[in-house]
């Protein structure tokens, strides 16, 4: 059977103090294909790429809708990761393909009031993640893999090519 793919763009959004804005949604309706839902978790911004935007568009898009800020408050940096995985979004079995742009901002206030009415239903807040605060964080944290993966872009140290990560591993 051959899912609907929903190619997106995440945003890697680090503050001068180097932690990573992430978001905070609860909804069952998103689960494991197999239908498993680990409670509400966290996942950096971003979002669905619309038919005819760049990837840069669709990330400065998300940026907006999800934070307020706008492009002239952000540094995009280079795509560093990427990998696809199968889910249930939003109650339809979906193959998500999802790349992950590095930005960099001097802001530290964002603001939520821009979501999408989907988005409205289901994210609760936002917040910034040290490395640490990412490790120990007591909810889920999408990708799973992120603890492994961020150190070297929080230090600047950015795969020469786009890195294929495993998005599809599961909380324990």
């Amino acid at each position: 059977m051959s899912l609907p793919v929903r190619n997106s763009i995440n945003l890697l959004l680090l503050n001068e103090k180097k932690q990573l804005l992430l978001m905070c949604a609860d909804d069952p309706t998103t689960t494991t294909v197999d239908g498993k839902y680990h409670g509400r978790f966290w996942f950096p911004i971003g979002g669905k790429i619309e038919p005819g935007e760049s990837l840069e568009e669709a990330a400065l898009r998300e940026l907006f809708e999800e934070t307020g800020l706008a492009p002239e408050e952000v540094e995009l940096g280079p795509i560093v990761w990427f990998g696809e995985f199968d889910l249930v979004l939003s109650g339809t079995p979906t193959r998500l393909k999802q790349r992950f742009i590095v930005a960099k901002t001097r802001q530290n206030s964002v603001s939520l009031s821009n979501l999408t009415q989907e988005e409205q239903a289901v994210i609760q807040k936002t917040a910034w993640f040290s490395l640490e605060e990412i490790k120990n964080c007591p909810d889920v944290i999408y990708p799973v893999l992120l603890p492994q993966y961020l150190p070297d872009i929080l230090s600047g140290n950015y795969p020469a090519q786009p890195l294929e990560i495993d998005l599809g591993t599961q909380p324990r």
